[in-house]
């Protein structure tokens, strides 16, 4: 063997690998200096134009996927949490649970220790909405503690009856995990810049909650959901907006959501849910073909 050509060849493999990690390294640092900059350029333009935004921003991050949600069967897994005689189903993807023991709730601390004490995976979902006149409590499941929005239903929605209590709920779970290749991110700042460009903030403004989502892009083929990254924005206490946190692309929840009512009560014992199934919160078909991925 000829170990002077061999020790020839390591030597310049180790420069190579030394320039590629130096020049990661130097792309990294150019485009960490361009989002400062980009950050400082979007906080002059806000204090000029006396925005004020919400401390509370989302943890920054380099780089984001969508995600892919499976729904489950989950007949099995609830009759051990709930009672086989309490359960039903509904469909593939939804059983409806109807307690023995109405459950009084007077706030979503009581709402919790249910999710907690009696369905399954209940930590696993998170307060939508909650909907008295109707008799409703609407949640979302959430992933690596990220809120995500379904194309149609809410997979977990608890029925109250006149008293306040919750006698029945119907609930779905998915199984996530990332879909295809990390992109790069936009930046909080940059979701905020892309409201400006948009001439969706004026002077004297205000940001009042910025929150990182998956929204669903488009009607679920078989089980499974794709979900997009978005920043869901809050400003003025009213207006919602959603900005891909891919793409850039801007929506407001108004101009994409269907008003259709309230969940439909599958047992019909509770007078408040009449209302026309299909649901879900006004986000849920924005994303129907309107994210970019």
């Amino acid at each position: 063997m000829d170990w002077s050509r061999t020790k020839t060849i390591f030597i310049l493999a180790f420069l190579l690998l030394n320039t590629f990690l130096l020049q990661q390294m130097v792309e990294q640092q150019s485009q960490s200096e361009l989002n400062v900059r980009a950050q400082n350029s979007t906080e002059e333009e806000l204090n000029a134009k006396n925005i004020t935004v919400t401390d509370d921003l989302p943890a920054e991050r380099d780089e984001i996927s969508h995600i892919v949600g499976e729904s489950i069967d989950i007949e099995e897994e609830v009759s051990r949490q709930a009672g086989e005689e309490n359960v039903s189903t509904l469909d593939s993807n939804f059983v409806e649970v109807t307690l023995q023991n109405t459950y009084a709730v007077s706030g979503e601390a009581d709402i919790q220790n249910f999710l907690d004490q009696q369905v399954w995976n209940g930590s696993e979902y998170a307060i939508e909405e909650i909907n008295e006149e109707e008799g409703q409590v609407l949640l979302n499941q959430v992933y690596e503690d990220k809120t995500t929005v379904t194309y149609d239903e809410n997979p977990l929605v608890l029925f109250l009856n006149d008293d306040n209590e919750i006698e029945s709920y119907i609930q779905s779970y998915m199984e996530f995990e990332e879909g295809g290749e990390q992109k790069d991110m936009l930046s909080t700042y940059g979701a905020i810049d892309r409201l400006l460009t948009e001439n969706i903030l004026s002077n004297n403004d205000e940001v009042n909650e910025v929150e990182l989502r998956y929204y669903s892009l488009f009607a679920p083929e078989g089980s499974n959901q794709v979900m997009a990254p978005m920043y869901r924005m809050e400003v003025n206490g009213e207006s919602e907006y959603l900005v891909n946190a891919i793409g850039g692309t801007v929506r407001t929840l108004q101009e994409v959501s269907d008003d259709s009512g309230p969940v439909e009560n599958p047992s019909g014992n509770t007078n408040q849910n009449e209302g026309s199934g299909g649901e879900n919160n006004g986000e849920n078909e924005e994303n129907s073909g309107n994210q970019e991925q």
